[in-house]
């Protein structure tokens, strides 16, 4: 090999490296702008910054209760698990971004973070919840959908981010172990909060009833819950009712171009009312 075509090798050996490097830097980057984007909101909420772990807390040995005696009013207070929902600040967060609907949740993971909802689907998947230019976008809900969760079939979409942030942390619930360690979602919205528990996980096509908006009009909620408990990837023994609400956290599957999509579902099994939001602890 001559000399010339030793040094032309090794200038496009560098240059390889170079844009290896380049295109790594600036992933880590935009992984460490998602984060900070996460730390701002939950600093602005009122909720603790702390980075939580894929892990799941060793269970509590549980105390025993005495008998009630009598039937109490007091509504039933929010898991220890998700107890720092009660004091979030969702007005705070609006100040910053009028489209702010609330706050999701998935306790011991990654998955924390305000919810906006656009006039469109497409706004949002390259806007942070600041409405600030970002490759990683935010969680925002389905534009068409209600903001208020009352609908039969609530979308939320977000990224699939490789370092678990935004919708990352989804693809394990292909795992039977990681869903019965994380089986519920928390969504708080208004003045209420919400545990979903979580039926089913599974790939779907875009076109597929999922995606459908016209479900309750068409008269398709039994057809949609059997497709999508026939086709989840995990065993879970839940089913919910056409009378259910359901909630559907839609990502990519991580496959590059696929048409498809990975989907986490769980149904509302519980609300709990907070406290007005001036009268939460961590208002100001």
């Amino acid at each position: 090999m001559g000399k010339k075509m030793r040094a032309a090798l090794t200038a496009l050996l560098a240059a390889v490296f170079l844009c290896s490097a380049a295109s790594t830097a600036w992933h880590l980057l935009q992984y460490w702008k998602i984060g900070g984007d996460r730390q701002e909101a939950e600093q602005i909420a009122g909720l603790d910054s702390a980075q939580p772990t894929l892990s799941p807390a060793p269970p509590e040995t549980p105390e025993a209760q005495p008998e009630p005696t009598a039937p109490s009013e007091t509504p039933e207070p929010l898991p220890q698990e998700a107890a720092a929902l009660e004091d979030v600040d969702l007005e705070a967060l609006r100040r910053v971004n009028g489209d702010v609907l609330g706050w999701i949740m998935i306790p011991g993971t990654e998955l924390s973070y305000p919810v906006v909802q656009g006039t469109d689907n497409r706004y949002y998947l390259t806007h942070n919840w600041k409405k600030e230019p970002s490759s990683g976008g935010a969680v925002f809900l389905e534009s068409t959908n209600s903001p208020d969760f009352t609908g039969f079939n609530t979308i939320i979409y977000a990224h699939r981010m490789n370092n678990d942030t935004m919708f990352g942390t989804l693809k394990y619930y292909d795992s039977q172990d990681f869903w019965q360690a994380h089986p519920s979602v928390y969504v708080v919205a208004g003045e209420t909060a919400r545990r979903y528990d979580i039926f089913a996980a599974w790939e779907v096509g875009v076109r597929d009833i999922v995606y459908r908006l016209d479900l309750e009009e068409s008269a398709l909620e039994e057809e949609f819950i059997q497709t999508c408990v026939d086709s989840s990837q995990i065993d879970t023994g839940l089913r919910p009712g056409a009378d259910d609400r359901v909630l559907t956290l839609s990502t990519c599957t991580g496959l590059g171009a696929s048409p498809n999509r990975w989907i986490v579902q769980g149904y509302l099994a519980q609300e709990y009312p907070l406290a007005p939001a001036g009268e939460r602890s961590g208002a100001p």
